[in-house]
């Protein structure tokens, strides 16, 4: 009896230490299991970590912020492949009519290398192009199970040996513009919801560079067509007067774009500046004015087509104005064959008068290589005289920075009294040159509006 107890007491025993051992077992098990997963958990926080600094990184890309988007593109695929250890990693971009995609930049970790791959287009794959234009990422483990790759498999996936593929839109204002796409070669890949969000967030990023690419485009054209405008401005006026002009005290820009508070002025809104306050005007106590005329040129416009007229003008009156340049004068206007000059302002300057002869003698030696069809050379008649005037911008459409007073009329005087070939000044402006200059014995003739008046001929510097 005592035997028996002792043989079920022993079998008890057993079964128990080979519960213990189970238990024990299951417990190293489940140790095991918990360290893993501890160790996975914290492999997750760390690539986490990182992938929150590298993104951090990548925001502040001064190539991401200044709008240079190829280099932008580089650093976004370089550093998504190194991240996440992925072969291929590329930027596509669809054209306009969202039918064709081109790989702006495929990058290789194998080799280091960036490239750009074929276009794709949606003739050849139309089940890929509608999946990308329906999700806003795609996530694919296995490309042999995708329905949706299957025009893509035999020509692009098999041959390069891509078996994983994750795919993140990237859009500017809701408009899908392009793909950044992961591509795992050789080994399937189970895509973590870390690295679909890290891919995600590289597309945010994509889109901003894009966005601030577009942003400087826009700044360069403004600014181009910023230089534009002010070329023309100083086109039509003295650079003085058009700076008076753009700020906001003389005249004030209605309807016109600013940007870094400076006005844009175009060919088209130029005529939109509007008188504020007051206007441009200004009096001179002493300018020089020159009016230079053709002679004859009424004779010779009525003998050539009119193509060829213009052009003859056109090559005569730049070379004055050439002439205005180089002695810092201002030009006034073209009347037909009439050119008028002055020197003294906007800027006042003591040596107007001077400024002016100099430009005269050199407008008659430039004349003489200009012939006419019969061989003769152009003749030209020229008036000059100082004095008091009144300058200032007139008109609405239409900007003019003209020129008033009895100066100006004496001026005019002194050319339509003239000489063909001679340039004719008054005694007043005869009296700044003088010991300067060269002139010819004095004259009177007599002037409308004025009576006699003492002229001389100026004919060289002394």
């Amino acid at each position: 009896m005592l035997t028996e107890s002792f043989k079920r007491l022993e079998k008890a025993n057993v079964e128990l230490e080979s519960r213990v051992q189970e238990r024990t077992s299951e417990l190293a098990v489940s140790q095991i299991s918990l360290q893993r997963n501890n160790f996975l958990l914290q492999r997750r926080e760390q690539q986490l970590r990182r992938q929150q600094k590298i993104l951090i990184d990548l925001t502040k890309n001064k190539a991401l912020n200044l709008g240079d988007f190829i280099m932008a593109v580089q650093n976004i695929t370089e550093t998504a492949s190194q991240t996440l250890d992925v072969e291929r990693v590329s930027v596509w971009l669809f054209d306009n009519t969202k039918t064709r995609l081109h790989c702006l930049d495929l990058y290789t970790k194998s080799s280091n290398t960036h490239s750009e791959a074929n276009f794709l287009g949606m003739d050849k794959f139309p089940s890929f192009f509608a999946a990308l234009q329906e999700n806003r990422s795609l996530v694919m483990e296995d490309v042999e199970d995708e329905e949706v790759l299957i025009e893509l498999r035999p020509s692009y996936l098999k041959p390069l040996g891509i078996v994983s593929l994750l795919i993140s839109s990237f859009d500017i204002g809701g408009e899908i513009i392009g793909i950044l796409m992961f591509e795992q070669i050789e080994i399937e890949r189970y895509w973590l919801l870390e690295e679909i969000s890290f891919s995600s967030s590289l597309s945010e990023l994509l889109s901003l560079g894009m966005e601030a690419q577009e942003r400087r485009r826009a700044e360069d054209d403004l600014r181009v067509e910023k230089m534009r405008s002010e070329r023309l401005l100083l086109n039509v006026l003295p650079k003085a007067i058009a700076e008076r002009l753009k700020s906001s005290q003389i005249y004030t820009p209605t309807n016109i774009p600013i940007t870094r508070n400076a006005e844009i002025l175009t060919s088209a809104n130029i005529s939109k500046l509007r008188p504020n306050s007051s206007i441009v005007a200004d009096t001179f106590e002493s300018v020089t004015v020159l009016f230079g005329d053709i002679v004859s040129f009424t004779e010779f416009a009525s003998s050539v087509p009119a193509n060829e007229l213009v052009h003859m003008l056109n090559e005569i009156f730049s070379e004055f104005d050439r002439l205005v340049d180089f002695y810092g004068l201002e030009k006034i206007k073209t009347i037909g064959d009439s050119y008028m000059a002055v020197g003294g302002l906007p800027v006042p300057r003591s040596d107007h008068a001077e400024a002016i002869a100099s430009m005269a003698l050199d407008m008659q030696q430039s004349i003489d290589r200009f012939i006419r069809p019969d061989g003769s050379p152009f003749k030209l008649r020229i008036g000059i005289h100082t004095g008091q005037a009144v300058a200032g911008v007139i008109g609405k459409k239409k900007f003019i920075y003209d020129l008033w007073g009895d100066t100006v009329n004496i001026a005019s005087r002194m050319e339509s009294h003239g000489v063909a070939g001679c340039i004719q000044v008054t005694e007043v402006t005869y009296q700044v040159l003088k010991g300067k200059f060269q002139f010819d014995p004095q004259k009177t003739i007599e002037i409308k509006g004025k009576g006699e008046m003492t002229t001389y001929f100026l004919v060289g510097k002394l």
